[in-house]
């Protein structure tokens, strides 16, 4: 199969009973024709050279799938795995269930990488008595010409224990947590990583294909529960580009996205006791609050010629989220969070964000 075509219904490939590769790099790719050439070329100037591309193609309607068929033609590394579109979670699964390394390693497809980047994840790898179950890297965030070097935590460290994991959570919930101002994203994504292959197997991880929102986050928080040893890098090899996946749609907002996550990341976070910590259970309320607020500024967006409307829409949202708001502990809020909290249970407050919110939007 020279042109590295796979079916994501075909469990096996040609090349199964060759060596396998040190790393799967699993790229989840849908209409990304004006990035992925970059994302795959950067690999292929990669110092580290053990390693195998699953490019999962998710339906695309554009010529992703060509390109990277085109590709993988000079390199036999790449795989091309194409699947009717499942979404971003899916094709990770897909991606997982064909990989054969020893570690897994996600790349976004408009993203891209240093030449030295699977070599410096994998020296970390390479500890003689005790090899971890991740190891973690940060990023370069990219915005145009643009580059911003991030760094999620201050200095490289090891965590094992619960309590050594806590700066993880904490940040998993907060994205502002240890991080310095003008700070870009967080932990929680599945990129700037290798995870021990073995370790996923073992403890069955997998991306929700149900959650179209935090899918990383719950990933995350699961792994870094199980993992006996994880490895921070403050090293940034990893280019991000900021504009494209930030874009969230208010319409996708409007419609409760967030609120699935939302419940599953509760189970979980009770379930491993990690509400039991002061910090970790502010910045979990906080968090839910800061989510349903994005709802209610979604709603108001959604009619932007007349103020009547937008306040309609607010209070609907605000009866909506009823429910989800008295699960959140007014107590453990900041002052200027109790504010927004007001706004999604006071209907004199919800009537004055609304008009606050609908007037700023139509500034700009």
């Amino acid at each position: 199969m020279t042109d590295g075509n796979v079916d994501a219904n075909v469990a096996t490939h040609p090349d199964d009973q060759a060596a396998a590769p040190a790393v799967s790099i699993v790229i989840p790719v849908y209409n990304q024709q004006a990035y992925i050439s970059d994302c795959l070329e950067s690999l292929l100037r990669q110092t580290f050279t053990d390693f195998e591309v699953l490019a999962v193609d998710d339906g695309s309607t554009d010529d992703s799938a060509a390109i990277i068929a085109q590709i993988a033609e000079r390199d036999a590394r790449i795989r091309l795995v194409r699947q009717p579109n499942g979404g971003v979670s899916a094709a990770r699964n897909t991606g997982l269930a064909h990989a054969r390394g020893a570690w897994i390693c996600f790349i976004d497809p408009d993203d891209y990488v240093a030449d030295d980047y699977l070599r410096t994840l994998y020296d970390a790898c390479d500890v003689a008595h005790d090899v971890p179950d991740i190891v973690m890297s940060t990023c370069i965030a990219c915005d145009g010409e643009r580059k911003v070097r991030q760094h999620f935590f201050p200095a490289s460290f090891t965590a094992c224990t619960m309590e050594e994991k806590k700066p993880l959570f904490h940040q998993l919930l907060d994205g502002s947590h240890l991080q310095p101002d003008g700070f870009v994203t967080a932990i929680g994504v599945p990129w700037g990583k290798l995870y021990r292959h073995a370790f996923i197997t073992g403890n069955a991880l997998r991306f929700d294909p149900q959650l179209s929102r935090m899918e990383d986050n719950l990933f995350n928080i699961q792994a870094f529960h199980d993992a006996h040893r994880i490895v921070y890098l403050d090293y940034a090899g990893y280019y991000y580009r900021v504009s494209d996946l930030m874009a969230h749609t208010f319409g996708g907002i409007r419609q409760g996205t967030f609120h699935h996550a939302i419940d599953e990341c509760a189970s979980l976070l009770d379930a491993y006791g990690l509400l039991d910590d002061e910090a970790l259970y502010r910045a979990w309320n906080a968090e839910q609050l800061n989510l349903y607020f994005q709802e209610l500024k979604a709603a108001a967006a959604g009619h932007p010629r007349r103020l009547r409307d937008a306040r309609r829409a607010c209070a609907q949202c605000m009866r909506a989220l009823r429910p989800r708001m008295r699960r959140i502990d007014k107590r453990a809020l900041s002052r200027g969070e109790r504010i927004r909290y007001a706004a999604l249970t006071n209907p004199m407050m919800n009537g004055a964000m609304a008009t606050l919110l609908w007037t700023k939007l139509r500034r700009g």
